[in-house]
């Protein structure tokens, strides 16, 4: 996981948040929907996440990234 993303950034559909890296290639993960980067769940170059964890924490409205200022996922 090789994060390219800020919180608080304004996302929209195709922007990259993050590079993952399998064991065959390194992919960019792209958004599809906008919203505003609230959380990142992972530290940078994280490794060994299981496929179908939540990596980020996307909202709808600017004023809703300060609720998620100390949120830790029970997976990180």
């Amino acid at each position: 996981l090789d994060r390219t993303a800020k919180i608080g950034q304004k996302i929209e559909p195709g922007d990259v948040i993050c590079g993952i890296e399998t064991d065959k290639a390194t992919v960019d993960f792209e958004v599809q929907e906008e919203g505003y980067l609230a959380a990142i769940l992972f530290p940078e170059n994280t490794k060994d996440i299981p496929l179908g964890t939540p990596l980020a924490i996307l909202v709808e409205d600017e004023e809703d990234i300060a609720a998620f200022a100390n949120y830790k996922s029970e997976d990180a």
